[in-house]
């Protein structure tokens, strides 16, 4: 079915926003299991990580809508977000001034920067992104009215575009 410009916008706004927030339950829970406290992660003050999205559409450019199978996926996701994470970890230190994360208590570490075990649980997030969530836009699109399209495109762009702002105001101010 061809969409027209807003249910694609709605679509990829749509999958930053969830891709973004699974990220950022995914981060939470793993803090509270290993130090049993909350931490708000990511540089947003929304429950949004956007690197996960990011991510995500890396990987939707690089293997495109073409059917895969589950473990090449899996597999190749793995590699590439690992790649992805370590050189995003160097750039955002070299930007702020500021280590973001660290390994360096993870089993099979790499460089403190990546880890095997998150690599793993990164390639299983991209196969739920693949068969799961990019498949739900694409029905969600389709199905709702170019209104309702419109105008959370709109909303949910705006709140994280703001956000972005504000937060990386504050983190330069701090550098």
């Amino acid at each position: 079915m061809k969409r027209d410009v807003s249910q694609r916008i709605f679509r990829y706004v749509f999958e930053f926003v969830v891709a973004g927030f699974f990220g950022w339950v995914y981060e939470v829970i793993t803090v509270y299991i290993l130090y049993h406290h909350f931490v708000n992660r990511g540089i947003l003050h929304l429950p949004v990580l956007p690197i996960y999205a990011i991510g995500a559409f890396i990987l939707l450019g690089m293997l495109g809508e073409r059917d895969r199978h589950p473990v090449f996926v899996f597999v190749f996701s793995a590699v590439v977000t690992t790649a992805f994470e370590m050189a995003s970890s160097y750039l955002l230190e070299f930007i702020f001034h500021k280590q973001f994360w660290t390994y360096h208590n993870w089993w099979f570490s790499i460089q403190d920067r990546s880890s095997l075990i998150s690599s793993a649980i990164f390639g299983a997030l991209a196969v739920g992104y693949f068969f799961w969530l990019h498949p739900l836009s694409g029905k969600l699109c389709d199905k709702l009215p170019k209104a309702v399209c419109i105008v959370f495109s709109v909303i949910a762009s705006g709140a994280i575009l703001t956000d972005l702002a504000i937060s990386v105001s504050e983190l330069l101010k701090k550098a």
